[in-house]
């Protein structure tokens, strides 16, 4: 009997590649619909993680750096399927997760340069001026909210605790703004059945809050929903007014 030996040499299969690489044309407001941000925009955030998302590739067609910021933003925005994205940019799911995972990874390396409380009494006093301009409140400092974040639902004996009060699995994510709706302070630590409040006081900001705020005059206050303490530092709603 003759042995046929099939030699299948730095390739795991017999089948040729098929490369799909789609570049439709947007204009500015199709581009921002889709994803969320300008060309320019994306363009900078490209330019900021591009060291961390090039790498060595023995492949003839390493998706560009550009291109893995647009399929993880699409996916960000849209929350569509991988596969969807994927068929939509032609580009295969595997190659969509992998830039989902390491443009998430990449942002979180920078995201202190751009998330940051601030310090100094001129940088609060900017925000507080800024609060008044735009709703004639004044001393406000942030405003301080959760959101949930669906995920999909996690095995193992932790399950329940990320079932949020909807029903959903979700992990809740804390965030501060200022007056321009920039992110002040982000945590993204808890699952979905954790409240807000116990988020807020167990965070470095709750617990910086806490012991070394200096009063009104100084450090000003936080807005807050009625799912936060009001504290001498969270100003929330009264829930049933009455009078003016």
């Amino acid at each position: 009997m003759a042995l046929r030996l099939i030699y299948n040499v730095g390739r795991r299969h017999e089948k040729e590649r098929v490369y799909r690489h789609m570049e439709p044309e947007y204009d500015d407001k199709e581009f921002k619909d889709r994803f969320r941000f300008s060309k320019n925009s994306l363009q900078f955030i490209t330019d900021l993680i591009e060291p961390n998302l090039c790498r060595p590739t023995l492949r003839s067609h390493a998706i560009p750096a550009f291109t893995q910021v647009q399929l993880a933003l699409r996916y960000f925005a849209s929350g569509s399927p991988m596969r969807v994205i994927g068929d939509t940019m032609g580009y295969h799911i595997s190659s969509v997760s992998r830039a989902v995972r390491d443009v998430s990874s990449a942002l979180c390396n920078v995201s202190q340069d751009f998330i940051q409380w601030p310090e100094t009494q001129q940088q609060k006093n900017k925000i507080r001026d800024g609060f008044y301009d735009v709703a004639h409140f004044p001393g406000v400092v942030g405003t301080i909210d959760g959101t949930h974040v669906r995920i999909q639902s996690p095995s193992g004996d932790n399950e329940y605790a990320f079932v949020n009060r909807k029903g959903l699995t979700s992990i809740n994510v804390q965030g501060v703004c200022d007056h321009t709706g920039k992110f002040l302070n982000v945590v993204a630590n808890w699952p979905g059945s954790c409240h807000d409040s116990f988020i807020f006081k167990t965070s470095n900001l709750g617990r910086y809050m806490e012991t070394r705020h200096r009063g009104y005059d100084m450090d000003g206050v936080l807005l807050g929903d009625s799912g936060y303490p009001c504290k001498r530092y969270i100003v929330t709603p009264y829930l049933r007014p009455n009078s003016e």
